[in-house]
């Protein structure tokens, strides 16, 4: 008996990581295509891209934040105190489909669709909720946008006759982070941790000029900026004592180092025979800029949970030996504080009874958001965005495991000042595999 439910428990855990597997592989797939696509917002044209942020399903479906939710039931990066709370071995990744409908003064909107990559994280405990370690994959900013700009070249000044012509900006690629960290349980009350942060990636923009006209040679400048560096993070948790029967509420708060970013860059001239170097490459650094979180958790009753988060980034002391758009580094840049804020609820009737129905263990999520972009095209606007955010989390037949859906609507931009306004939609798909690993089976 002792063998065929051990036989049953590993086939479960085999479909399940067939199934995790079979899922990531698709979304480096869309990730992929969705770059080559360049669809996505124009925003990510400018700085290092837009600032991305994943740290748990159950975190992007309560607004984004979630600096002091625990680990029990999610590996929960976005403060390596957390990693503390594990009892189980933790596997999860995500997908996430975007689509964005773009909006300008005196022109047609225009839609974008793409998928990529939400995250991936594994956290398993040293010694079960007192010490754990985590890990996590996800992008740090991404650039993926497409603009083509018609008109009109007269190269005759004594012709009326001109050509028509076209120029296309397009960019794709991005910053990641690679993540390792741990979380200990100082006392019942203090939990603290760090983690050390890999940022890398590869910052692509082309431009390309086309010609209806076999006089002239259509061509391409492409500009290709690769940076990598080494960052950290340091957090705590704190449990507030005495609270009354059934309530609990939790302070958290992380440190992000500030960091130096070592590039090159490179640019080439490509037409349709060959394609030329223009100049050597180029060394440089980019000093990332400190930041720090704020976060509230508060259980009034087990089945609800309430977060508050706050984020401040100084990136208006970026300093960079590249140019980027938006970003003069001889002149005055257009950077400014990255701030975002929110808030969100989870309802969960099972709390605290793991043998309730499979109805009563369903999560239900809700969250909204507001954020201050740390860039702007126009020094004269601030390009901020809010959203609304909501999920449900489905248990599965194998203990600890759940199937997770997001959704985040939302605006970013303005259209005054001849700029772009984003609508979107964001929908998300994850998995949530929890396991015992690591244990000795009894003898016998």
């Amino acid at each position: 008996m002792k063998n065929h439910t051990a036989n049953r428990t590993s086939s479960q855990s085999f479909l399940t990581f067939a199934v995790l597997i079979a899922l990531l592989v698709v979304g480096f797939s869309n990730e992929a295509v969705a770059q080559s696509q360049n669809d996505g917002s124009i925003y990510s044209r400018f700085g290092l891209g837009l600032r991305q942020s994943f740290s748990s399903s159950k975190n992007q479906a309560m607004g984004g934040g979630g600096y002091a939710l625990n680990s029990n039931q999610y590996l929960n990066t976005s403060n390596p105190a957390a990693y503390s709370d594990q009892y189980l071995t933790r596997f999860s990744g995500g997908l996430t489909y975007e689509s964005i409908t773009a909006s300008a003064t005196g022109a047609e909107s225009g839609r974008l669709a793409s998928g990529s990559l939400s995250g991936i994280n594994f956290g398993f405990p040293i010694k079960a909720a007192q010490t754990g370690i985590g890990l996590s994959f996800a992008p740090y900013t991404r650039v993926n946008y497409r603009v083509d700009v018609e008109d009109q070249l007269n190269s005759d000044p004594d012709s009326d006759i001109a050509t028509p012509v076209r120029t296309s900006f397009k960019g794709n690629g991005g910053l990641q982070s690679l993540s390792a960290g741990i979380g200990h349980r100082y006392n019942s009350n203090l939990h603290v941790g760090a983690s050390i942060d890999v940022i890398f990636g590869i910052l692509e923009d082309f431009q390309q000029t086309l010609f209806n006209s076999a006089s002239f040679t259509d061509r391409s400048v492409v500009s290709s900026t690769r940076l990598s560096g080494v960052s950290g993070v340091l957090g705590f948790r704190y449990v507030v004592p005495n609270m009354p029967s059934d309530q609990g509420l939790v302070v958290a708060g992380t440190f992000h180092l500030p960091t130096t970013l070592k590039g090159t860059r490179t640019r080439a001239l490509v037409n349709s025979v060959d394609r030329d170097t223009l100049g050597t490459s180029t060394d440089g650094t980019v000093k990332l800029p400190l930041g720090f979180g704020l976060g509230l958790a508060y259980q009034p009753v087990p089945k609800w949970t309430i977060v508050g988060d706050l984020d401040f980034e100084n990136w208006s002391a970026l300093e960079s030996d590249f140019n980027f758009a938006g970003f003069d580094a001889t002149g005055s840049p257009n950077t400014s504080n990255r701030i975002r804020v929110s808030a969100g609820a989870e309802f969960w009737p099972a709390a605290r009874r793991p043998f309730a129905s499979w109805s009563s263990r369903i999560a239900y999520r809700l969250g909204l958001y507001t954020e201050q972009s740390y860039i702007s095209p126009d020094p004269n606007e601030k390009i901020r965005t809010i959203g609304v955010t909501g999920g449900l989390s489905l248990p599965s037949l194998i203990p600890g495991t759940t199937i997770d859906f997001n959704i985040d609507v939302g605006q970013r931009g303005t259209t005054s000042n001849g700029l772009i306004q984003d609508r979107y939609i964001r929908f998300g798909l994850n998995l949530n595999f929890g396991e015992r690993w690591f244990e000795r089976p009894p003898l016998g």
